[in-house]
């Protein structure tokens, strides 16, 4: 088991987000959200990581459950901008990853290359655009080599280029028996990575899996508009 949710409940200033929510994710593979802005996809990234508890249910985590910390080694999450360092290089950035994860350096090398970081590794961040930094966070996700991967809107600013690159880099995750699970907006993007789809509707939690004939956007505007 990948994941698993079981009654999981949760409110935000007494407004609930998720109510006797439940998932179950069994097989390695890429899964990405459908779901409108405020429905609880950073809630539940957030609930996943640690950074907030629950209010009921009980999760595990590829057979652990989420109160043991030893279970967080086996997941990467990419958060948003925040987490970056203004005076601080790419270089430093994942080398400070490296440290801490036991990285060897031929593999920040070899992530740096991937995510096509390696043209600005040694400028400072607070001089990035929004797809540099955004580059940067991704291949700071990647580097840590987890089962289990959290992407919180990895494709937000974006050029075309750089959207194949980390487009690229999710559908290698996947391929390598990893599981990816992406937040995105961009539903066209979502179409190139993955058919398997968690939606949440409602405070609930639902998988399922688009044919051939179907896509992210034909199944959002189905359940949200």
């Amino acid at each position: 088991m990948i994941l698993e949710i079981k009654d999981l409940s949760f409110q935000f200033r007494k407004q609930p987000i998720f109510t006797a929510a439940n998932l179950a994710i069994t097989q390695p593979g890429i899964y990405a959200f459908v779901a409108p802005n405020g429905s609880g996809k950073t809630t539940l990234f957030n609930i996943l990581t640690g950074s907030l508890r629950a209010d009921a249910g009980q999760i595990t985590l590829l057979g652990q459950p989420l109160n043991q910390s030893s279970v967080y080694t086996h997941v990467a999450y990419m958060q948003d901008i925040s987490v970056l360092y203004p005076y601080l290089t790419a270089r430093e950035h994942l080398q400070l990853i490296a440290q801490l994860h036991k990285v060897p350096a031929e593999r920040v090398t070899a992530v740096a290359d991937a995510l096509q970081v390696t043209e600005f590794l040694d400028k400072k961040v607070r001089k990035y655009s929004l797809g540099m930094r955004q580059r940067l966070l991704v291949a700071m996700t990647f580097l840590v080599d987890a089962p289990l991967i959290l992407l919180d809107e990895p494709l937000n600013g974006l050029d075309p280029v750089s959207l194949k690159t980390v487009r690229q880099a999710i559908i290698a995750a996947g391929e390598q028996g990893k599981t990816v699970i992406v937040s995105s907006h961009n539903l066209d993007e979502v179409d190139r990575i993955t058919k398997d789809i968690i939606v949440i509707q409602n405070q609930q939690l639902h998988l399922t899996k688009l044919t051939d004939a179907e896509s992210a956007e034909q199944l959002y505007t189905a359940l949200f508009e």
